[in-house]
């Protein structure tokens, strides 16, 4: 991510009219490094921030009275952007450094940086500068244009237009939130609770997994609540009753603390709001994503329920039977939340005789990249060189995006879990495209970050299948950042609207599931020439639809959850979650329960968004239709794939973007049709 660009909120990116072709242009790299000190990162924030202060002041001071673009926006553009590429790699390390110390100096920056800019977007200098600039009538091109309407949007989204005691609140509020929003994740980060387990309850799960386990004093084995420990004890473990005690303290993560932090942001964000005029949250957001409305969103997500609830009954009725079958007790009438993915599990395994573990093997890491290396670059035209450089841990590579034998970008990849570390998967952005002043183009850099099974004692990593789509999902994600070519930093790469930013890498994940393409991703570990046989391909392609009307109805409780949040003044968190879950997921969370603690996307940037994982989802299946047509390995059409959807972003509306590579007008039948419906 980018962090200045994240916190102001500018989803936008440019069109492909701003940059030529990247090939033939010419580069220059920031160097990165890794190895500051706590102390070291204060002084690098405190003279950024510094530095960039300075220059606003010189702008507003030295502009005269009819101002210039470039003397005023493009000034500030660029002050921003070098503050940001000095910034946001340090501050990246509070997501992967090794050392809290390290972390808890970069949290500290993340904060301060955060704050003065609630601080920059109500000068009334700048926005009287930028406003007489607009007002002038001065000629300019469309991305300057928008350049300038981007600016006057965060402006007055920020307060600038308030008032006296109105303006001082907002503020302070806008401050306020800046520190709960860093604290839940901190938080979270930071949460080290697990469960003891005896070997007994260990029942069901393979051998490899238990002997990866870290041995208690008292000889019991301590299953974390990371992803590698939670998800396969969860769809293995025999022992129902140890199944539900990991999983209540999985929906327990960040505690009391992190639930009321969540419900003082809803308050607030709610409150500022109010002072800008919008009724709710919801209507503050959404006004600047393609949903526009909570109307728009709210019929959405209800038209999608009433299509997908008679699946979810249809997929709860065959886990209750599957309960019956392995439990020999046809009365049982009841079907648990920690039984819903052990019983999936299990009828993957036994019906369609689907064996994660014995797939896993199938999917060595080294062998996952080296085919999704080849699949990406065959499509978009491009080269991956892994190189030697400066890293924040062992086990992170770094690799070179070349275009025609040019160096056009740079990449990272994290992909083991370690102590205090990110504890999802995601795309960071650490250096975002441009065009300097010089002509030169800088050059982007962004990171993968996951948290997949270390390789063991005589055994690589071994990914499920679902983990090979998460892989190609975020990897996706990092395409969109370093292939950007746009003008401005402010719309490059994936800052696009955030109801839009899926879709290009939920787009890719269909290729996890074609013949062509397992072949090239998969080789048994002991000898990776023999690719996932195709008996298996065949299973994991029949079982594809199992449980999937559970699986997006728990999406679909999410976003309403994330709505009915953010479309009230204060919130019952706990309360709400449970209703919705209730209603849509069909299966009730445990009492004691409240997931939402966890729920870094609510505090994280997708508030008032998290419908647009299922809102891209429809495009995403719709873009895929020119591929499954044209073939998933046409060049000709990767180009196009990157030409309209990756290298422009955001500045043309996204509807532009899909009727631009389609075609024709976007429907979601497509996406209908992926669900069995």
């Amino acid at each position: 991510m980018g962090y200045v660009r994240k916190f102001l909120g500018i989803m936008a990116a440019m069109t492909l009219a701003a940059c030529t072709n990247q090939g033939k242009m010419k580069y220059s790299v920031t160097p990165l490094a890794f190895t500051h000190s706590p102390e070291q990162i204060d002084t690098i924030c405190a003279d950024q921030q510094q530095r960039l202060t300075a220059e606003l002041d010189r702008i507003t001071r030295l502009t005269p009275a009819a101002p210039s673009f470039e003397g005023s926006v493009l000034a500030m553009e660029r002050a921003a952007t070098a503050f940001n590429n000095a910034l946001t790699p340090v501050l990246f390390l509070k997501y992967v450094s090794t050392d809290a110390v390290i972390r808890k100096a970069a949290d500290r920056c993340e904060q301060s940086v955060q704050k003065q800019f609630v601080d920059i977007f109500m000068r009334e200098d700048l926005f009287r500068l930028f406003k007489a600039v607009k007002d002038s009538g001065v000629s300019l091109s469309a991305e300057d244009s928008h350049l300038l309407d981007e600016y006057l949007t965060l402006f007055r989204r920020n307060g600038l237009e308030l008032a006296g005691s109105d303006r001082e609140e907002f503020s302070k509020l806008k401050k306020e939130l800046v520190s709960l929003e860093a604290d839940f994740s901190t938080h979270l980060v930071e949460w080290d609770d697990y469960l003891a387990v005896s070997l007994a309850e260990l029942d069901g799960l393979p051998q490899s997994y238990i002997d990866g386990l870290e041995t208690l004093p008292d000889g019991k084995r301590k299953v974390t609540l990371a992803y590698p420990d939670y998800y396969p004890f969860m769809d293995n473990a025999k022992n129902a009753e140890t199944r539900r005690r990991l999983q209540l303290k999985f929906y327990n993560r960040g505690g009391d603390l992190n639930r009321q932090l969540l419900e003082r942001a809803i308050s607030i964000r709610h409150r500022l709001a109010n002072l800008l005029g919008y009724a709710t949250h919801a209507h503050f957001v959404l006004e600047r994503r393609m949903a526009k409305t909570p109307h728009t969103v709210n019929g959405f997500l209800e038209k999608l329920k009433t299509k997908l609830i008679p699946k979810g009954r249809q997929d709860l009725k065959e886990l209750l039977d599957a309960k019956r079958e392995d439990l020999h007790d046809a009365t049982i009438a009841e079907l648990r939340s920690e039984d819903t993915r052990y019983y999936e599990n299990w009828l993957r395994k036994n019906k369609y005789q689907v064996d994660n573990q014995l797939i896993k093997e199938y999917f060595p890491l080294e062998k996952v990249v080296s085919g999704m290396f080849e699949i990406y670059q065959t499509l978009l035209g491009v080269q991956f060189v892994k190189i030697e450089g400066a890293t924040w841990s062992t086990g992170v590579d770094l690799f070179e995006v070349r275009r025609e034998g040019t160096k056009v970008a740079m990449f990272y990849m994290d992909l083991f879990p370690r102590d205090g570390k990110y504890g999802h998967a995601a795309a960071f952005t650490l250096i975002g495209g441009s065009l300097k002043t010089d002509g030169t183009y800088e050059l982007p850099i962004s990171s993968i970050v996951a948290n997949f099974n270390a390789p063991g004692p005589g055994k690589p990593s071994l990914l499920e299948h679902s983990e090979v789509e998460t892989l190609f999902h975020e990897f996706g994600h990092i395409m969109h950042q370093v292939l950007t070519q746009a003008r401005y930093a402010t719309f490059s790469g994936t800052s696009v609207k955030t109801d839009f930013v899926e879709a290009p890498s939920q787009m890719l994940e269909n290729w996890v599931w074609d013949k062509q393409a397992l072949t090239k991703l998969s080789g048994h570990y002991t000898d990776t020439s023999k690719p996932l046989p195709e008996a298996l391909v065949q299973k994991i392609t029949q079982a594809k639809l199992l449980n999937v009307g559970l699986k997006y109805l728990r999406q679909l409780s999410f976003a309403m959850i994330d709505m009915a949040y953010h479309t009230v003044a204060s919130a019952d968190t706990t309360a709400i979650y449970k209703q919705l879950s209730e209603e849509v997921m069909l299966v009730p969370i445990p009492d004691g329960s409240q997931p939402q603690a966890s729920f870094g996307h609510l505090m994280g940037g997708y508030d008032s968004g998290y419908y647009g994982y299922l809102w891209s989802k429809v495009y995403a299946q719709d873009l895929f239709t020119r591929f499954e047509k044209e073939g998933l390995l046409n060049p000709l059409t990767g180009g196009d794939y990157l030409k309209w959807i990756l290298s422009p972003g955001g500045q043309d509306d996204p509807f532009e973007l899909i009727r631009g590579f389609l075609g024709r007008e976007p429907n979601e039948e497509a996406f209908l049709k992926s669900l069995g419906l």
